[in-house]
């Protein structure tokens, strides 16, 4: 096929491209920053790239919806894979275009997307370029030479503390607000894979926190205020629980944090910066002990990008409880999870200190991941007939 690639300086750009031509695709790819898709300029530019060439879809890593509006005005089809959550631009009424093809790495994402009309929806977790990662790090197939012979790190963690948040301006309301707040807020943090703060947000609830943190929806978006405050909090539970689990495990053991956030909310953590995703993040994941995945409340089942990346590097992952994770990989085989804070600090103390037991971990981790989630086979392999019967996709197509 002929493949017309609209990037945005996404991470995984390059990686998707090379994938797409050793299947034999030929791709044209137009690189823009991500606000030239939502100007005025994305359509004369794509009428200047179709009076040259023709072409049989379009793609971009997440749902771009003017990109959507023009596949759907000259009948082409438009393909994007999202692994962004939340992606706001899924509330977009572009989302119900008969002409996408919407791949989603959370399957809660891909449940929702149906429900909210979109007529070819379907759940794939996302990818490594496993032939990159190997050779960037120099992995051969033998366990002998596999592990570094010292490690950079006992513990750490890449991402960001989310301290800034618009949860902010909900600090002031009412204090029966408040209190019920902090109570689902506290609820939450006691449940993986389950979205309790959207169930118990109700109408009068929802109408208060308005009043503190009014919505103004935008034209041709379906994104409800509900939506948009469950978001909010999703984020300050992911930030209050990333700071207190980092703070608790640096009691145990010595921790890096990788993050362009006020480190000092984690001041026993050894403040690295930011790092580049191709050219350092493998070394940080391979040269680490324990590498931690804290995911982002918004992210219901799916596997975070982080967990995958740390899997196709031969990292140790230690991560919170995700549905997908423990569907696609095997708890204790491939990685470890814990249950709580407590939990958490045990596991840290206890891979520390047993380290074939935890290389053993990180090498099945990386055979499993490799062989199953690299570009090529997701790529390649058709959906599922449940993700096709889900999907309401013509059985023509």
């Amino acid at each position: 096929m002929n493949i017309l690639y609209l990037s945005w300086t996404e991470n995984s750009a390059s990686d998707m491209i090379e994938t797409l031509q050793q299947l034999g695709h030929n791709v044209c790819a137009q690189l823009h920053e991500l606000s030239f898709y939502f100007s005025d300029a994305l359509i004369p530019s794509l009428q200047q790239v179709f009076a040259s060439q023709s072409f049989d879809c379009i793609f971009t890593f997440n749902f771009i919806p003017p990109v959507s509006n023009v596949a759907e005005a000259i009948q082409i089809p438009y393909l994007c894979w999202v692994y962004d959550c939340p992606h706001v631009t899924l509330y977009s009424n572009s989302l119900r275009n008969r002409c996408n093809y919407i791949f989603l790495f959370d399957r809660k994402m891909q449940q929702d997307a149906l429900l909210h009309g979109a007529l070819h929806a379907y759940h794939l977790p996302l990818a490594i370029n496993a032939d990159r990662l190997a050779s960037h790090l120099s992995l051969s197939g033998s366990r002998d030479t596999f592990f570094p012979t010292t490690y950079r790190h006992e513990v750490s963690f890449v991402g960001s503390l989310y301290e800034k948040t618009t949860f902010e301006h909900l600090k002031n309301v009412p204090p029966h607000l408040k209190g019920y707040l902090d109570g689902i807020i506290a609820a939450q943090k006691q449940v993986w894979g389950a979205d309790v703060i959207s169930a118990a947000l109700s109408p009068d609830h929802v109408n208060e926190i308005y009043q503190a943190l009014p919505f103004t929806r935008s034209a041709g978006e379906f994104i409800t205020p509900k939506d948009v405050y469950t978001g909010v909090i999703q984020k300050q539970v992911t930030s209050e629980e990333r700071i207190s689990l980092l703070n608790a495990i640096t009691n145990v053991a010595p921790v890096a944090l990788y993050s362009a956030s006020d480190t000092s909310l984690c001041p026993k953590a050894a403040p690295m910066g930011i790092v580049s995703y191709t050219a350092e993040m493998p070394d940080i994941f391979h040269t680490t002990k324990i590498n931690l995945n804290i995911t982002l409340r918004s992210i219901t089942s799916g596997i975070p990008l982080r967990a995958i990346d740390i899997l196709g590097c031969g990292g140790f992952l230690l991560s919170n409880y995700q549905p997908e994770l423990c569907e696609y990989f095997t708890p204790d085989v491939d990685f470890v999870y814990f249950e709580d804070p407590d939990d958490l600090a045990e596991k840290v103390t206890y891979y520390l200190s047993h380290e074939k037991e935890r290389e053993d971990i990180a090498y099945h981790g990386y055979q499993t991941v490799t062989q199953n989630f690299s570009y090529p086979c997701l790529l390649y392999t058709s959906p599922s007939p449940r993700d096709v019967e889900n999907s309401r996709m013509p059985s023509s197509a």
